[in-house]
């Protein structure tokens, strides 16, 4: 990540080409809000709302899989991305998200509240299944009895 501040980061905007001259930031950049920190990125293929993606180096998001190689930086979308549009991250952060805060992810049937998050088969989708790779410092304030979307809460940087 190249930079850090707050450069009014608006998670909940994308930003397409016809925007790119006044982009609040440059892809990889590590911004404030209050509910947490949040990296702005290039979608590489259409991104769901409440997507948890994978950000790589040069600041390109793309859904998240089982098939990741880590350490990779993890985060979640708060707004629907068609490819190359940019987009504010949630990337979790110490007290990040929380109850009432509106920060959510997209979690698999089953999920029991507080338990531990793996990324799945299913792209975008996370769930409390031990048989993947572990997205550390997250939690889902809630149970899931469908994939829904549920709020999150981190205690640091997301990353697998």
């Amino acid at each position: 990540m190249s930079q850090s501040g707050s450069f009014g980061v608006n998670y909940k905007r994308v930003f397409d080409s016809t925007v790119i001259p006044s982009l609040p930031a440059k892809a990889g950049s590590l911004g404030s809000s209050p509910e947490g920190e949040f990296v702005f990125v290039q979608a590489n293929g259409a991104i769901a709302q409440y997507a948890w993606v994978r950000i790589d180096s040069a600041g390109q998001a793309y859904e998240a899989t089982d098939a990741i190689t880590g350490p990779v930086q993890i985060g979640v979308a708060q707004v629907a991305a068609a490819d190359n549009e940019y987009l504010w991250v949630w990337v979790g952060g110490a007290m990040g998200g929380g109850t009432g805060k509106g920060i959510k992810g997209k979690i698999l049937t089953g999920y029991v509240a507080g338990a531990a998050l793996y990324t799945t088969a299913t792209a975008g989708c996370a769930d409390d299944a031990t048989a993947t790779d572990r997205i550390v410092n997250v939690y889902g304030l809630t149970v899931t009895t469908g994939t829904q979307a549920v709020e999150l809460a981190s205690t640091g940087l997301l990353s697998v």
